[in-house]
């Protein structure tokens, strides 16, 4: 065939190969709605719509309440509430499916080109990569929009008089939509800065001309700048609204660090320890690679709007994982840019850069994507998980999610009318928001700029730490009434739990798999805790029908978290009961036989225990925690090769772990293989040389077993860990008295003595010194 004919062959099967990669994206944006946020703005949106009133101060919160509170996102929060009102989750998938590819649409007009339809390809399936991490319905969603429709306006429109108008516009809606409008004012200050290099500064080769504007556009941009300045102001709280954001990213230090620490959207996507991590974010890296590398080969002809730009963009996402979509957008589009100046005889051999060649080429490429993203789709579409209350498969897609949301203990209050002040985790806020709002105000939610990070403190010192008098002092603060602690796929912290079962002041009310909650001993209560009282000491499993199941391979997880709760407040017999069903369902679930050999190895019956170890490292051989149990299993038992072939795995699996080097020390230790677990405690050493405590743990079982010149090796070892000085002193006195030096052995009791003033340390050193002198 002709060159011709591939050459249209090449375009019509890139065109196929475009619309399987829209029609990958929209099914993949139709996955279920898992996002925690959601519920807030649902709940805002609500109050907003009803009462007509954008609130100027917290109508949420219990412990915010009448706080200064700027809802920069008021627009979206209507815009959601009404569509989930009228169309319910399905409607607001579908507006999401709207937006993600109008955004994408604008993307690949921003970077088409019929002779080059491969790099278009090949960079819009990038950003699709990225991008999908943030299909969520959330303000982020309209940005990235709002992000599409600005580069599109001001690198292909900026010479139209409609441009200034049409930004103005879109900046008004971005002001009241999400916090990241002030992108739009950066995109124009970049090309400013960017023409005044051009036009002031000597650059290097061709840069002062690449991507040069006219004299009437280079006017219009500072029209535009002057003019989305101002749309930033046409907010509800007008120059505060304006400023917020600049704001809470100048307090992003300092004490409000907490939450880039345990927030997991808010953490680095990269850092020294996880750069060449394979999966850590893996398209995001390809992508700063890509964009990269297109323009070290377009390195004579780089546009300085397009380095700035990359260059802000890059360094945003790098502080935080939510905003690598838009570092991803970034990429795209200086990568395009970068493309349209490379000819391909820059980039493969002169023999392989005829017409001919590249149209059969690129025919085939493209076949070979469009078949990719059919078969990336059907792996997709079967994502399913199992609905226990309907005894069937719930796909991934569609729908609200039933795996992220305390569902059932939020049904509890709704059906019970309950109101009150509740305390609550950080993940449950803004869903009984959404379902609770404002019969409950509950303790916080996702609003991290709103609470600031002392009060995130403070909250994780309760919840987490078990503070029982800073949980106490809140109580009182803030007239708690009502505590909502989240289960689902997480578990309650054991002081906060085991406080407010054994408290007079708080009785159960709801115990499952998703939550618990309790209410406060109060009149205002009394017939709800009178028929709802939950007593753990009669607690007994729901039964799954197994003939309903059938052979249906399902994760049981509900009797897994219900008995995780159980053994958490010491209830292990129930605990067994609910494991006994959930391995009844699934004994391949390696976290219900963990759990069962833990419950087992508490009372001491370590066969029992061991035999449910084995099988979860059988069915998890991956499982770190898991392997170190079965590995003290063996010990328990006196297995003691078992034990250190175990921990001879984890150490081939994770050989930066100490903590696996000084059981398999101890496990060779035990089975009489002294210089082996010298060598290995050496090693150990080196991973962590500030961990004394395990040193001498194994330091005792060389005394013990009368090894006293290895037990003076590990005491000595021990010493460099500056720590428990008294004690190592002392016991490596014990050893030189073992090993009849006497004189090394009273010198170690006088620096034990030294640090810590033991009287029988001090006769120890009186009878030898005795018994030196006679």
């Amino acid at each position: 065939m002709s060159e011709h004919i591939w050459k249209k062959i090449s375009y019509f099967v890139g065109l196929l190969a475009i619309g399987a990669l829209f029609g990958l994206t929209a099914y993949v944006a139709n996955t279920e709605i898992k996002d925690l946020d959601i519920w807030l703005h649902l709940a805002t949106g609500k109050f907003i719509t009803l009462n007509h009133i954008i609130p100027q101060t917290d109508i949420l919160s219990c412990s915010l309440e009448g706080k200064p509170w700027i809802n920069h996102e008021w627009l979206f929060q209507v815009i959601i509430y009404n569509i989930f009102n009228i169309w319910g989750g399905d409607g607001l998938l579908r507006m999401q499916v709207f937006l993600v590819i109008v955004t994408m649409l604008i993307l690949l007009f921003l970077g088409y080109n019929k002779e080059r339809q491969l790099v278009t390809l090949l960079g819009l399936y990038f950003v699709f990569l990225v991008y999908q991490q943030r299909f969520t319905t959330r303000p982020d969603i309209f940005s990235l929009l709002f992000f599409a429709l600005y580069i599109f306006i001001l690198a292909l429109h900026i010479d139209k008089k409609w441009s200034a108008i049409a930004l103005f516009i879109i900046q008004i809606l971005w002001v009241n939509t999400h916090g990241f409008f002030f992108f739009g004012p950066l995109f124009v200050l970049i090309g400013l800065i960017s023409e005044w290099l051009k036009r002031h500064v000597r650059l290097p080769w061709e840069w002062n001309k690449a991507g040069r504007l006219t004299n009437q556009e280079y006017q219009r941009l500072k029209e535009i700048f002057l003019l989305v300045i101002l749309a930033s102001l046409l907010n509800p709280y007008f120059f505060q609204g304006a400023w917020y954001p600049i704001h809470v990213f100048f307090s992003l230090s300092g004490e409000n660090r907490i939450f880039f620490q345990h927030i997991q959207e808010l953490q680095k996507p990269v850092t020294v320890s996880t750069l060449w991590a394979e999966g850590q974010f893996l398209n995001y890296k390809a992508m700063i690679f890509l964009s990269f590398i297109s323009f070290v080969f377009n390195r004579r002809r780089i546009d300085i709007s397009a380095l700035l730009f990359w260059i802000v963009f890059l360094a945003f996402s790098l502080q935080a994982a939510r905003n690598v979509a838009f570092f991803a957008f970034a990429a795209y589009l200086v990568f395009i840019t970068n493309m349209i100046n490379i000819s391909y005889k820059d980039i493969v051999p002169l023999r392989f850069s005829g017409k001919k060649f590249q149209y059969i080429t690129a025919t085939f490429l493209k076949i070979f994507l469009i078949i990719f993203f059919f078969q990336s789709g059907r792996s997709i579409a079967a994502q399913a998980y199992y609905d226990f209350d309907k005894y069937e498969l719930k796909s991934e897609f569609g729908g609200i999610s039933l795996l992220s949301y305390p569902v059932k203990a939020a049904d509890f209050l709704v059906k019970h009318n309950v109101q009150g002040r509740f305390f609550n985790d950080f993940n449950s806020g803004a869903y009984l928001l959404g379902r609770c709002f404002p019969n409950i105000k509950v303790f916080i939610d996702g609003r991290t700029e709103v609470y600031g990070g002392a009060f995130f403190k403070q909250y994780r010192e309760m919840l987490e730490k078990g503070d029982t008098k800073l949980f106490e002092e809140a109580v009182n603060r803030y007239k708690i009434t009502g505590i909502f602690l989240n289960s689902v796929r997480q578990h309650i912290p054991e002081g906060i739990l085991q406080y407010l079962y054994s408290h007079q002041d708080w009785r159960m009310v709801y115990f499952d798999y998703d939550a618990v909650i309790f209410l406060k001993n109060i009149s205002e209560y009394e017939d709800i805790i009178k028929e709802f009282h939950v007593d753990l000491k009669n607690w007994e499993p729901p039964k799954m029908n197994l003939f309903k199941l059938g052979a249906a391979n399902v994760i049981p997880f509900q009797h897994y978290y219900r008995a995780y709760t159980l053994e958490t407040l010491g209830f292990n017999e129930q605990a067994l009961a609910e494991l006994k069903e959930a391995i009844k369902i699934n004994p391949a679930y390696a976290k219900a036989q963990e759990l069962a050999g833990k419950i087992y190895a508490e009372r001491k019956d370590f066969q029992a225990a061991f035999e449910h170890f084995r099988l979860a490292v059988i069915y998890s051989p991956g499982g770190k925690g898991i392997r170190f149990n079965l590995g003290l299993s063996y010990l328990d038992l006196n297995q003691y090769e078992g034990a250190v072939n175990q921990y001879k795995t984890i150490t081939e699996l994770w050989p930066e772990d100490p903590k696996g080097y000084f059981f398999l020390s101890k496990a060779y230790a035990m089975n009489q293989q002294y210089e082996e677990a010298l060598i290995i405690l050496k090693q150990a050493h080196k991973l962590d040389s500030r961990d004394a405590m395990d040193i001498l743990k194994i330091g005792d079982i060389f005394y013990e077993h009368k090894e006293y010149l290895k037990s003076k090796e590990a005491f000595e070892l021990a010493l460099t860990t500056g720590k428990q000085l008294a004690v190592i002193h002392e016991k490596l006195a014990l050893s030189y008295e073992a090993l009849g030096d006497k004189e090394k052995s009273v010198e170690e009791f006088k620096k034990s003595v030294a640090i810590e003033p033991k009287e029988e340390n001090k006769e120890k050193i009186e009878r030898l010194e005795e018994e030196l002198g006679s």
